[in-house]
């Protein structure tokens, strides 16, 4: 912290000395919402050690609250942000927050070494600061100089705060996210590994309780090392969010299950390709919808009895699930087709003779919570892109405890955010 705050007070000495010599600031408007406007310096775009680096500029149109001091309330914010283009990951190592033109808050780590770099959420501030200045054209050589604050004030978004301060863990990007359970295989087991010469590893076995549960997941096996070492990992419990003008969800879900399947971690449904969800402009193929009792994700600390997790993937290997939950109520008429036909053995699926759809079990009010996070079962591989639908639906006591039944408690503990950023 004492160099934390050496550094800020040489960045603002040099802030001072560099008025009279340093070029005016050339403002450049990147984006503009109902809650905020988007600015970036394009005079102090620099390149040094294979890292760019900018002066942003965040203007809210509402009050804002600091998240590590809520009594601070700001509507400016100034960040100096560094990028790790080909990686496509950002840090902030400055931060100035203003109440009007009244500094309130600042903050600054010493060396952009020591900060962890993030994968912005797509569509952020933090995302289309990275976009613009990634595409700039690269310095030619030009050594970046010691950072130093724009003129005009301005601070950061919520969780841009804390990045700051305190370095942010890194988010993986999305490597192989095909769950583990997407075919049927052998009870409480993992995808096994094939090997050139070696025949088939046997397969790990975990579970949700005792020495295979989820405190010792990554434990089990290398291949679940991220259930440890991650630091984006699912589920998570939504406290606070970000108002980021998300765009409304969009879903095709006019193809019916092709099969139920029971494994001894979940209730399985498999879908035939057709069904999609669009995002980031990308389409994702709904593969298999899965239940856990109770819910795995909570909303300001509540939990619910029963969440359905619709999980897609794209052509690329890139994973997408959709949340919803459930609350006691009238009954889910999809959910009674469902407990009519449940196969008679484990992994195997059954056929369903009478027609259910995904969108019998999502409700007509669709906003979200969108953040990154990971598969919430081993190998828990992380940049999974998280929608989680803020509305519950309905199903009757009889028909979640039904349910409950068939896998007993397999919700993952919630996990830590790690500074990730939730938008709504």
């Amino acid at each position: 912290m004492q160099k934390a705050v050496t550094y800020f007070t040489l960045s603002l000495i040099c802030f001072f000395i560099s008025i009279g010599t340093s070029s005016a600031a050339n403002w450049a408007k990147l984006n503009e919402n109902s809650t905020s406007k988007l600015m970036i310096d394009k005079q102090s775009i620099l390149e040094k050690d294979k890292l760019k680096r900018a002066w942003v500029k965040i203007e809210y149109k509402t009050i804002q609250k600091n998240l590590e001091s809520p009594d601070t309330q700001y509507n400016l914010s100034k960040l100096l942000w560094y990028f790790d283009c080909p990686a496509q990951k950002s840090a902030a190592t400055q931060v100035f927050q203003y109440l009007n033109t009244e500094l309130v808050n600042s903050a600054a780590i010493d060396n952009v070494k020591d900060a962890k770099f993030i994968e912005p959420v797509p569509e952020s501030d933090f995302d289309r600061a990275m976009q613009y200045v990634c595409s700039a054209n690269k310095s030619s050589g030009t050594k970046a100089a010691t950072p130093t604050p724009p003129k005009t004030p301005s601070a950061d978004t919520k969780t841009e705060t804390n990045a700051s301060t305190k370095a942010a863990p890194t988010e993986d990007k999305p490597v192989d996210s095909k769950p583990t359970e997407v075919k049927p295989a052998d009870k409480n087991t993992a995808k096994p590994i094939n090997k050139k010469n070696e025949g088939i590893k046997k397969p790990v076995t975990w579970n949700y309780e005792g020495k295979e549960g989820p405190s010792n997941w990554g434990k089990l096996s290398s291949e679940f090392s991220m259930c440890d070492a991650g630091s984006s990992q699912s589920p998570i419990d939504i406290e606070e969010s970000l108002d980021a003008n998300l765009k409304p969800l969009k879903l095709l879900q006019k193809f019916p299950v092709k099969d139920i399947l029971k494994t001894n971690h979940s209730l399985q449904l498999n879908f035939r390709d057709g069904n999609i969800v669009a995002i980031d402009n990308m389409t994702f193929k709904l593969k298999q919808i899965n239940f856990h009792t109770p819910s795995e994700h909570s909303i300001k600390g509540k939990s619910f009895p029963l969440e359905a997790q619709f999980l897609h993937t794209d052509t690329k290997g890139n994973t997408a699930i959709v949340a919803v939950l459930f609350r006691e109520g009238k009954a889910n008429p999809a959910l009674e087709k469902i407990l009519k036909q449940l196969p008679t053995e484990s992994d195997k699926p059954a056929t369903l003779k009478s027609r259910v759809l995904a969108s019998e079990m999502m409700p007509s009010n669709q906003d979200y919570y969108r953040f990154s996070g990971s598969l919430t079962t081993p190998p828990c591989t992380e940049g999974i892109r998280w929608i989680l639908i803020k509305t519950p639906i309905t199903a009757t006591k009889a028909q979640i405890e039904a349910i409950a039944e068939i896998t007993p408690q397999n919700n993952r503990p919630l996990q830590a955010l790690n500074g990730r950023l939730i938008v709504d």
